[in-house]
């Protein structure tokens, strides 16, 4: 069975499976190596059916989980040189793990193609991910303050997409946070809103997606039911699946087939 499965979405945490052409990789490391196992086992998984991991970027809410990951399980994690660069100043044991790469380039992982694109957020070398195999592609942009051309082009044509609805811009304007830290949020380093998530996804379904999850919700700034329906509207008339991911594991993985295309709120 080849599917997504999010382990942990939003602020405090991210954490994803994606299984196709008989490889499972994790997309980032924001969950505990228990709330790791102990999700993986609802899917009838392990930790050692899992090929490799990969990271999106070094922010505390994409990696808490490496420094046991990294003590537990001989499994490679690929980064950008940046990104490792930042991890290994404060968990320099990680080191033997990590397998680096430059934002934008291609590599393989047993028996998918992935192919990363450099983002823009207020990191070392954030990166999105296309990740091709087994007749699925997946499209992966989180944590960006706007979606690039290059990006949109790149994963355009996925059947799969993991789009960022990290605030709703009114929610955020009036919510507690302070000046500085909602500037950052709006700026183009920051995080995409509601309605730049949607623009993306209509153009992204469109291109051909048949799933988007919307990924990344800011528990202060933003609501499930909000970023649904905001993107929802933006997919009138089409057959695209929409889901969106809570913030600990999704009741059930998402399977790639052609059945049930109809939007729902949670997998």
């Amino acid at each position: 069975m080849s599917f997504y499965y999010s382990i942990a979405s939003g602020s405090s945490g991210n954490c994803a499976v994606w299984r196709a052409g008989g490889t499972a990789v994790l997309i980032d490391l924001g969950a505990s190596v228990r709330a790791l196992n102990q999700a993986l086992r609802a899917i009838d998984m392990q930790v050692e059916d899992v090929t490799a991991v990969l990271l999106t970027h070094e922010h505390t809410d994409h990696i808490k989980g490496l420094a046991t990951f990294v003590k537990k399980y001989d499994l490679p994690v690929y980064t950008t040189f940046g990104t490792a660069a930042a991890i290994l100043q404060k968990l320099p044991q990680a080191q033997a793990s990590l397998h680096t790469f430059s934002g934008g380039e291609a590599f393989d992982v047993g028996g998918l193609h992935v192919q990363s694109m450099p983002i823009s957020h207020d990191a070392a070398e954030p990166v999105a991910y296309r990740i091709d195999g087994g007749g699925y592609g997946l499209g992966y942009v989180t944590d960006t303050g706007f979606l690039p051309e290059q990006v949109q082009a790149a994963v355009s044509g996925c059947d799969t997409i993991v789009l960022e609805s990290n605030h709703d811009v009114e929610m955020l304007r009036t919510g507690p946070y302070p000046m500085y830290l909602k500037q950052r949020i709006r700026g183009k380093y920051g995080h995409l809103s509601n309605e730049e998530c949607a623009a993306g996804a209509r153009m992204l379904a469109q291109a051909g997606a048949k799933r988007l999850v919307l990924a990344h919700l800011s528990d202060k700034n933003n609501n499930p039911l909000t970023a649904f329906r905001c993107t929802q509207r933006s997919l009138s008339g089409s057959d695209c699946q929409l889901y969106v991911a809570p913030r600990g594991a999704m009741e059930e993985p998402i399977p790639l087939t052609e059945e049930g295309m109809q939007c729902s709120m949670f997998a």
